[in-house]
């Protein structure tokens, strides 16, 4: 009880790092809206349970304190029809290791983050103040979550690319959070995105590390340009990005701290057979995020986009900061459409295909016997 008390305080919020390690392939099949559920942890076969309530360091024990605010907790979690993840998870002292597992991943995404965010300008680099760290556990969280059930090998709920003021899962999930939560996982989603930009992909093309002075990869983009245009960008580069920012954070880890050990072909065949459908498609997170941002008319005037080196999880240091509490507060506890805005069926199935990569060899081949390395490549 003890242990959980600390980690509720030193990984809050704590009940949706929960939703992870408790998340399932039923929650969202033929579910039109995402609703969190309510975690219990029973110490022993009868135990009457401590419930993980939403705010750091709160668990309750249900004698005293479960009995008004997780009866209201439950109950509304069952007032909206086809509700995805309703209900109840009970852990047990079994579940305690890979729950300490998955909070050492935590940690060393805590740490590593800073110097992907500040990557294009190491002079700036810090660690995160006590105000960014509770933002970058919360936007890792709805991320990892996000990714758990829209980017693995369970069966895709929708097939077609997300649309605005569709009944979606994915989008109602996204809907639950204010526009500055919503900015805060953009700001992640993107740095995911460098790191996958800056480790994964120049093994992917072995032309660019031949070159004394190889041309970059992607062009870098500022995070409004890629809220606007970036998200339905299908250029070579941008589909392997986006196909391989499905990966979860524990995969993303492990490339990262061992990817000078990966040739290009045992990458490629190491996430086919994790991954059978890996190449099936893309990330939908931020189609996701402006879908979410275009009910809410917020696409082309939100002074709160994050830039290079402040904003999104990181504080602005100016007026900005205020705006962002003014932006924090529109989000959809139920995942449902704001008031007044009809719903609109999806007619289409379009969804980008992924790219992992293997269709560069073709050109890698045309690159060398141009300039005369078809023996080095053969070898």
């Amino acid at each position: 009880m003890i242990l959980l008390e600390v980690l509720s305080k030193e990984f809050s919020p704590f009940d949706e790092f929960l939703q992870i390690y408790t998340a399932k392939a039923e929650d969202i099949n033929s579910c039109s809206y995402y609703q969190p559920r309510t975690v219990i942890f029973k110490r022993f076969p009868g135990d009457t349970g401590y419930t993980i309530g939403s705010h750091s360091g709160h668990i309750h024990y249900h004698g005293h304190y479960y009995t008004e605010r997780s009866k209201l907790g439950i109950s509304n979690l069952r007032k909206t029809t086809h509700a995805a993840s309703t209900g109840v998870a009970v852990l047990v002292e079994d579940d305690l290791k890979p729950i300490l597992r998955m909070c050492r991943l935590v940690r060393q995404w805590e740490q590593l983050f800073p110097q992907m965010r500040w990557f294009h300008y190491p002079e700036d680099c810090r660690t995160l103040n006590a105000q960014e760290l509770p933002r970058f556990r919360r936007a890792f969280y709805r991320w990892w979550l996000y990714g758990t059930y829209f980017h693995g090998e369970w069966t895709r709920p929708q097939v077609g690319h997300p649309m605005p003021f569709v009944l979606d899962v994915r989008t109602s999930q996204m809907r639950r959070h204010s526009t500055a939560e919503l900015m805060e996982i953009l700001d992640l989603n993107e740095t995911m995105k460098d790191m996958i930009l800056h480790y994964i992909c120049p093994r992917l093309d072995p032309t660019y590390q031949m070159s004394r002075d190889p041309q970059p990869l992607m062009e870098k983009v500022s995070r409004q340009y890629s809220l606007n245009t970036m998200w339905n960008d299908q250029s070579k580069w941008a589909r392997i990005v986006k196909t391989y920012a499905k990966l979860s954070p524990e995969e993303l880890m492990h490339y990262f701290e061992n990817i000078y050990s990966y040739t290009r072909k045992r990458l490629i065949s190491e996430i086919r057979l994790q991954r059978p459908n890996f190449s099936f498609d893309q990330e939908s997170l931020q189609g996701v995020i402006r879908c979410v941002l275009e009910e809410r008319q917020f696409v082309n005037d939100l002074p709160i986009v994050a830039a290079d080196c402040q904003g999104g999880i990181l504080d602005f240091g100016d007026e900005r900061d205020a705006q962002r509490i003014e932006f924090g507060w529109d989000g959809r506890a139920d995942g449902t459409l704001p008031p007044g805005v009809p719903a609109v069926r999806q007619f289409s199935r379009y969804s980008p295909r992924g790219d992992d990569g293997e269709y560069l060899e073709d050109e890698i081949h045309n690159a060398f016997e141009v300039h005369g390395y078809t023996a080095m490549l053969q070898a």
